[in-house]
């Protein structure tokens, strides 16, 4: 009885902090560990991945990034204007269903695979993200505007993840791609949202996803599933829902093979995994981890899935005010978290991904607020 009712405690906070901006998986799990609660308990209620699955709501209908998902608010919520929101989340908790499942099958072999890869590509990845990064901003529809924004992106995200901000990617990706849509919004591009059949879903987003996941827990520095998916769209042409499908295939993967990385090369590219290896020995605990992990995110997709039509029904309402409700707790959240320094981090960037819209520049080239300072970071270059 006490493991039904952590796994639905779980559950719970996290679809409450996945819908929520500014509010972190990380976050709750710092508050929790100050509490005088079992550690197993703790563990049970962290490894719940709801968070990362309900925090793509906010970015398919209400275009409110977190930095997991940012690149999903570009698709998923022009879908929604579309009124193929339900047909975004659909594609999405399919792509997490399917991912999980995959990742878990491949658990066992990546505990071995991992050693292998890392010591091989540990000399090259500075050079592998540089030329990756060139060749992203080459591509573009106009490469110097691309690159102005690219590099102008790169600098504040600089500035503000070296700032010592509780929370630098709030402000730097809330302006960047919250305020250009609620500057832009008009209740007439809203169409209601439609909830048709997902007939022409494509396994391979998934795979790829899959694999997306696998490498970004190699990468230093390139753990976003936003900067994997950027990179990968450099290489081949990706529609709007398989954009979403990889980038929440990424999401899932990288939350189940961090698990992976922690037990066999020491490193945890999430927080949350971080966290649990200093209670456990997560090799020798794997397959229930993985049970636990697997059955969550079903319950999870599947109370998603039925509230489907209520969470779009908040689409198709007249969110003028809602959007300004949405500035206020935005700049609200980000003054407690960060204070007057991240309030001008937030105008700045808004005022960035304003300027990105006007002049016609793809809003992906604002990743280059964490693509540049990793470049520098690998580079070793010092400011």
């Amino acid at each position: 009885m006490i493991f039904l009712f952590l796994l639905f405690f779980g559950i719970l906070l996290g679809i409450f902090t996945g819908l929520v901006p500014g509010i972190h998986s990380n976050t709750v799990i710092s508050i929790l560990s100050t509490f005088d609660i079992d550690q197993i308990y703790l563990i049970i209620i962290m490894i719940i991945p709801a968070h990362m699955i309900v925090s793509f709501i906010p970015s398919i209908f209400f275009g409110i990034p977190e930095q997991g998902t940012v690149i999903s608010v570009l698709p998923g919520h022009r879908m929604t204007l579309e009124g193929k929101g339900l047909l975004a989340l659909k594609t999405v908790i399919l792509s997490i269903l399917l991912a999980t499942l995959i990742s878990v099958i491949m658990f066992p072999i990546s505990l071995d695979l991992f050693p292998t890869i890392y010591s091989l590509i540990q000399p090259y990845i500075k050079y592998i993200v540089l030329g990756l990064s060139i060749i992203f901003v080459v591509k573009t529809k106009n490469p110097i505007l691309s690159l102005g924004i690219f590099l102008l992106a790169g600098a504040l995200g600089y500035v503000s993840l070296h700032s010592n901000l509780e929370d630098p990617f709030l402000p730097l990706f809330s302006g960047m791609f919250a305020i250009p849509i609620i500057l832009n919004y008009t209740y007439s591009t809203i169409k209601k949202q439609n909830d048709p059949q997902l007939n022409k879903f494509e396994i391979r987003y998934v795979i790829i996803g899959v694999v997306g996941g696998f490498l970004s827990d190699l990468l230093p520095g390139i753990s976003s599933p936003s900067q994997v998916a950027t990179f990968f769209s450099i290489f081949m042409p990706i529609n709007s829902l398989g954009y979403l499908s990889t980038i929440a295939s990424i999401s899932t993967s990288q939350t189940i093979f961090a698990l992976s990385t922690a037990a066999s090369i020491g490193k945890a590219r999430i927080g949350g995994v971080a966290w649990l290896e200093k209670f456990i020995d997560i090799r020798q605990n794997n397959f229930e981890l993985l049970v636990f992990m697997f059955f969550s995110v079903a319950i999870t997709c599947g109370i998603v899935y039925l509230m489907r039509k209520k969470i779009a029904s908040i689409a198709n309402m007249n969110l003028s005010k809602l959007n300004i409700l949405l500035a206020v707790y935005l700049t609200s959240i980000i003054f407690i978290l960060n204070g007057f320094f991240g309030l001008a981090i937030f105008v700045v960037s808004g005022l960035l991904g304003y300027l990105t819209v006007r002049i016609g520049v793809t809003r992906t080239n604002l990743m280059g607020a964490v693509i540049v300072p990793t470049l520098m970071l690998l580079f070793r270059v010092f400011i």
